[in-house]
């Protein structure tokens, strides 16, 4: 899993070519599926164009840079961020309200996680720092996401020293499950 805002910024590099392209700035997604469609890339240069690539051809984000297959599967095109019904821009998102289905404020959306090797959003942090995995308990709307009720937020843990990043991440996935609001009994 990784965080959008960790993630913004990081050289773009291609598998076949061994040449960075460009950064990695945005990406697309569905808002009822979560499924992302693409990515955007920014220029290395300060006058060139916009680019985009598929879902599938992203190859991986790494601690460092991001792998795509190839150059070719850019498209250099400059398109806008245009809004295009059922889908937001990860960007665009941040600030979202997040709401309970009593109609409860409980934040706004300060960051995203996303999971490179199946191309999904699969949760949200809020401004406050609690994490909100995307399952059935969640709505999210081109204007607001929408909780069942206010446990679907859950503290975010911090990695503990020299811990696997799946682990951290299957122990999240554990206390949202049930419920919780900390670290699960075997963590």
């Amino acid at each position: 899993m990784h965080r959008y805002e960790a993630t913004r910024g990081r050289q773009v590099v291609t598998l076949e070519e061994g040449a960075m392209i460009g950064k990695f700035d945005d990406f697309q997604f569905d808002i009822r599926t979560w499924r992302i469609f693409g990515y955007r890339l920014k220029p290395l240069h300060v006058f060139g164009r916009a680019g985009g690539v598929a879902a599938e051809d992203l190859d991986k984000v790494g601690r460092d840079v991001v792998f795509i297959r190839a150059e070719s599967q850019v498209v250099w095109s400059g398109a806008a961020r245009n809004p295009e019904e059922g889908r937001a821009w990860a960007s665009r998102y941040l600030g979202s309200k997040v709401l309970s289905r009593d109609g409860t404020a409980l934040g706004t959306v300060g960051d995203l996680m996303f999971d490179d090797a199946t191309h999904a959003l699969c949760g949200l942090i809020l401004s406050d720092g609690r994490l909100v995995l995307l399952d059935e308990r969640v709505s999210t709307g081109p204007a607001a996401v929408v909780l069942e009720d206010d446990r679907c937020a859950v503290p975010l843990l911090d990695p503990q020293e020299n811990e696997d990043p799946d682990h951290w991440w299957a122990r999240m996935e554990e206390a949202s499950r049930l419920g919780r609001s900390g670290p699960t009994q075997d963590a």
